[in-house]
């Protein structure tokens, strides 16, 4: 067993791995506007603090040298209607917040040059105002249709090359829908931090003489599609724009009308004419306005209707104004905000306390997390004995925990059964936290009796009838609790006998009888485990789940050093059972299924002294003497993951890594640390998702870093390792190949044209496998003509042609590369276009292919990126509605590489939405050789498929349009640095053999084996299955295989022929 010393900070910091936004909180827009000759109050925003961002104003910049148009209160000479000055005083009391001045642009840009000279003035007017050490940014408005032209562009472009400027681009709804909007917002997006939708400001609004409601949410009742939030954020993220980039802008007031002497103000609707133009009131002048006051519930508006008057208000409170918010709040924008303070009634008048939409905005961001329910079975548990009330609750994202776990019941020889100290203060704690999850809240179960021996568990259930009145008990306590659970946990101590079985099998039928309805959920201990002394096949029928204390499997107790929670054993562990592989080996050997099996691991280290030198024994940590508990000193044992941080960065310890067990321990002094890191947990949650385990358990959560002292970024690390790598087991059904249907999970498969050895048969891929076969690949060559390589090729295409019959509906789809320079490009799409596309449809139809795949992003370019988006939109409109040889909608497809780093700069977010799908090649450039699935610790920027498949879903492309390609191919270390040679997974099996034992590497996802020509990596067919569930965990469109001709074709490995596409549909069977 081999050892590494590691960095402290590669081990356990985690850098990029986890990080969260600050609180994981939405941001919050607070803005000020003060009139002309108004003087700015030095508190009107003092109880409002959950302000993330403070916006002054909207200064003009309609000077062609961009400096600020200030009024004379704005900005003076220091005296009392400085306001700008009273602005800035209350950085000193939000030090975390941005300050942003907020200027507007009315008259248009002549032209880009412009456009950057008035962005070069703005910028050094600031470099020169002392202002530069309170402003943080802009907030850029354009008042006019400056987005129809590039220069809005351009001049956000040369304001953002001052990269300490955080800037936002504020655009009302009016203008969402206009012409090429969309386009340049696709543009500014990432210009800027974040957009402000600000729906004070609808379509309609252009036309001032019609009656508009205010912030409609969404359509009906009148109320058309466009002028609504979700309409005009649907249509945004349609273009690419996500949500976590858009901020929504709501209004402290509303709409005003004077409506026609004919009109009824009862029958008055959005969008009927008004007799006068509309103009936007306070909420403090509306409160005060006379006349019948009326709640319209589809648009919660408060309407007051006047003689000929009518006026939609944005009312603030729960019912109205509250549900927009808690809407924005559960869509997982980047945040909100409200326009603005001067109009939310900032002195009181309305009888309620000032600034009621601030407060209800306010009060409703710290009551609401996020929704995202945990995509897999992931247990948290938490003690009330040990989890302080200055736990942050509210640090746990929504998403890390299925279940919290609580100890709550303890066994008493007299009561039977009491609630634990502080059990209840925690459970009201954790209820609160629940309520603020708008949607799925993790279940709450609550545990029976870790914390009581055995004889107390035998004592009381040995008698049949106190047995019984405990399981009434459990029943009718629980269920005057929120509590969705029970937990039967004998663990302190093992069982000790048959007759312990028995009665355990009995609470449980028991408590079954009370009610049939409570879910229960049993923990079991290695040292029972390994005696029989749980009824499996009772279990199995009783119990949701079954927690294997996988987490205790050493303890301090013992005279010898190990790890509570090795994967593996080494040579040197006293008894090679007590790990995670061997226990639940023994479950599943007994007839359990894996599915209701949990797997746990802890978040608190373990603390010996050990009598040996523990740096003579580095080679074989565990199994070294040491001294028991009760006979050492406990005072300076680590208790913590926090420190552990602190241990390592002081550097009074050094962590070393076990190899065979995939566990670090940390060395200080005399004493030897077990604990758990983000490397391990990582390892675990992917070993534990091959091996098709129902779920994963953290104990003692509290010990995780909750107020991530580690790194200041990410709190919580295990449990956010965990959830980044767990996978769950779901059913993926088979796709029916002699149907033409929309795949809900496509599987590609991609084919060379090539000559193999051994010879590669089009006759014997599976091609029911596939929802389509992707054939590599002919060129758009000048002129606008298609070409292959050689003859060769198309001699193999024909071959494949003549299996056009037997793949029915599978799809045949070509491979397009588009030339060879970016000027080949502009040369054929620029004068041939026409001619290409005819040439690529004549080229279906003789060879009878039902699809394209466009494979061009090697000669994509700034300078043809615009051909190259109108290329595919013209070819998608003569593949609408049209059926190709095998009966089938023609299919249009892009492909694109890991290194293309900005696709919005390049490509059209919104047209490739369209498309059937985008395949994402996750291999490196110069062979066929994928990169590491995850990134690498050491290495945080190295590329990575994880890494890649975010980025392409953050510049908005439709998670169900992504396709992840993955490649068969391994390939052989040289003597040559870096230098990897590819081999197809039979000529692997060749040269090691069969019985070769292959490592797994549960970063990149491939097994190595060590040969006399070096060593030789290969993807595993449970790598590809890790993946297949790692892509329906994140929603994704599907596979790619890369490409068929390197899997093991020949079935010389002994999986048959094609193991690995022949294992896409075996990852679980379907009901």
């Amino acid at each position: 067993m081999g050892t590494k010393t590691l960095l402290s900070l590669l081990l356990l910091v985690v850098g990029g791995y986890g990080e969260l936004n600050e609180e994981n909180r939405p941001v919050h827009y607070c803005f000020v506007n003060p009139p002309a000759k108004t003087i700015l109050p030095e508190n009107i925003l003092d109880n409002i603090t959950t302000c993330t961002h403070f916006v002054y104003g909207r200064v003009p910049i309609d000077r062609d040298n961009g400096y600020p148009q200030y009024s004379d209160t704005d900005i003076g000479n220091g005296h009392s209607g400085d306001n700008i000055r009273t602005f800035i005083r209350w950085k000193s009391q939000h030090p975390n917040a941005k300050f942003l001045l907020g200027i507007k642009r009315t008259k248009q840009f002549e032209d880009a040059w412009i456009a950057e000279k008035v962005a070069e003035g703005l910028k050094g007017y600031l470099c020169r105002s002392y202002l530069k050490r309170y402003l943080d940014g802009f907030f850029v408005t354009f008042d006019g249709i400056h987005l129809e032209y590039r220069a809005s562009t351009a001049f956000l472009t040369e304001l953002s090359k001052n990269t300490t400027l955080k800037n936002t681009f504020g655009i009302t709804g009016r203008r969402v829908f206009a012409y090429d909007a969309t386009k340049r917002l696709r543009e500014i997006n990432n210009l800027v931090e974040y957009i402000y939708l600000d729906m004070g400001v609808l379509p309609s609004n252009q036309r001032a003489m019609l009656v508009s409601f205010t912030n409609p949410l969404f359509p009906g009742a009148g109320i058309p599609f466009e002028e609504t939030i979700k309409g005009t954020v649907d249509e945004l993220s349609e273009e690419g724009i996500l949500p976590s980039r858009l901020v929504v802008g709501l209004t402290a007031g509303g709409w005003k009308f004077d409506i026609k002497e004919e009109q009824d103000p009862l029958r008055v609707s959005h969008g009927d004419p008004a007799d006068r133009p509309g103009r936007q009131v306070s909420y403090q002048e509306a409160c005060k306005a006379r006349g019948a006051v009326i709640y319209e519930r589809h648009t919660m508006n408060e309407m007051t209707l006047y003689r000929q008057t009518w006026m939609s208000v944005n009312l603030p409170t729960m019912e109205a104004m509250g549900q927009k918010i808690k809407w924005i709040l559960s869509q997982k924008f980047a945040g909100i905000g409200v326009m603005d303070a001067q109009s939310d009634d900032p002195e009181g008048k309305c009888g309620t306390d000032p600034l009621p939409a601030h407060r209800l905005t306010q009060q409703l961001i710290r009551n609401t997390i996020p929704s995202n329910p945990a995509k897999c079975t992931r247990l948290c548990y938490l003690d009330p004995e040990h989890v302080e009330e200055t736990f942050p609750m509210d640090h746990l994202k929504s998403d890390y925990c299925s279940h919290i776990v609580v100890h709550y019941y303890d066994l008493d020889l007299k009561s039977n059964v009491v609630v634990a100290d502080k059990a209840e203060e925690l459970v009201k704690k954790i209820d609160t936290w629940r309520e603020k999850i708008i949607d799925d809240s993790p279940t709450l179960i609550l545990s029976l009796g870790s914390k009581q021996t055995s004889g107390v568990w035998q004592f009381l259930l040995g008698n049949d009838f106190r047995r019984k009145e405990i399981a009434e008990k459990l029943v009718k306590s629980l269920n005057s609790t929120s509590a969705d659970g029970l937990e039967i946990s004998w663990t302190l101590e093992p069982m000790a006998s048959e007759f312990d079985k028995k009665n355990l099998k009995a609470l449980i039928d028991d408590i079954k009888v009370a009610d049939n309805t409570v879910d229960i959920v049993v923990a079991a201990t290695h040292q029972s485990s390994y005696s029989d002394f749980y009824d499996y096949e009772h279990l199995n029928q009783t119990a949701s789940l079954v927690v294997l204390h996988s987490h205790r499997l050493h303890t301090n107790s013992l005279a010898y050093t190990g790890h509570h929670s090795p994967l593996r054993a080494t040579a040197s562990m006293k008894d090679p059972k007590m790990t995670w592989e061997s226990l639940l080996n023994h479950w599943t050997d007994k007839k359990f299924p894996r599915s209701k099996i949990v797997l746990s691991l802890t978040a608190s280290p373990l603390t010996m002294t050990s009598i040996t030198d523990m740096r003579s024994s580095a080679a074989t940590p565990f199994g070294q003497p040491a001294i028991v508990n009760f006979m050492r000193a406990t005072k300076n044992d680590i208790h913590s993951q926090q420190e552990i941080c602190e241990s390592l960065e002081t550097g009074s310890g050094i962590t070393h890594w076990v190899d065979q067990a995939e566990v670090p321990y940390l060395r200080r002094h005399d004493q030897m640390v077990a604990y758990e890191n983000i490397q391990s947990s990582h390892i675990k949650a992917v070993w534990a998702s091959m091996e098709g385990v129902g779920g994963l358990a953290l104990h003692n959560v509290h010990q995780d870093d909750p107020h991530a002292v580690c790194n200041n970024k990410t709190a919580f690390p295990l449990l956010d390792a965990l959830s980044r790598a767990q996978v769950c087991q779901r059913c993926l059904k088979q796709h029916d190949f002699k149907k033409c249907a929309q795949h809900d999970f496509v599987v590609s498969c991609r084919f060379e044209l090539k000559k193999n050895t051994p010879l590669f048969k089009t006759d014997v891929v599976p091609y029911e496998r596939c929802t389509e076969v992707v054939v590599d690949q002919a060129k758009l060559g000048l002129g606008g003509n298609i070409t292959f390589k050689d003859a060769q090729q198309e001699q193999v295409l024909k071959n494949l042609t003549d299996m056009r019959p037997k793949m029915l509906k599978c799809g045949l789809v070509l491979s397009l590369s588009c030339g060879d320079s970016e000027h080949h490009l502009n040369y054929i799409l620029g004068d041939n276009m026409t001619s290409a596309i005819n040439n690529v449809w004549n080229l279906m139809d003789k060879y009878k292919f039902s699809g394209v795949q466009l494979d061009c992003e090697k000669v994509i370019r700034r300078g043809n990126h615009i051909f190259f988006n109108t290329f595919v939109r013209k070819l998608a409109q003569k593949f609408a509605n049209t059926k190709a040889s095998n009966g089938c909608n023609r299919t249009l497809s892009a492909r694109f590489s890991p290194f293309t780093r900005f696709p919005s700069t390049y490509y059209s977010i919104s047209l490739l939405n369209r498309l059937s799908h985008v395949s994402i090649r996750m291999s490196e450039t110069k062979n066929q050789v994928d990169l590491p699935f995850f990134h690498n610790h050491s290495n945080p920027t190295y590329p990575s498929s994880e890494r890649f498949v975010k980025l392409w879903k953050s510049v908005g492309v439709k998670p169900e349009k992504l396709v992840l390609e993955m490649s068969p191919f391994g390939w052989q270390e040289t003597n040559k640095p870096g230098e990897k040679k590819t081999m197809y997974q039979g000529q692997t099996c060749v040269t090691v053999g069969n019985r070769a034992q292959f490592k797994h590497d549960y970063v990149a996802l491939t097994g190595s084996t060590s040969h006399s020509n070096g060593t030789i990596h290969m993807p595993m067919v449970e790598d590809f299955l890790y993946k297949i569930g790692y892509v329906q965990r994140e929603q994704l469109g599907g596979i790619a295989l890369n490409s068929v001709n390197g899997d093991d074709y020949t079935g010389i490995c002994g999986l048959g022929s094609f193991p690995i596409l022949k294992s896409v549909y075996n990852s679980n069977k379907c009901a």
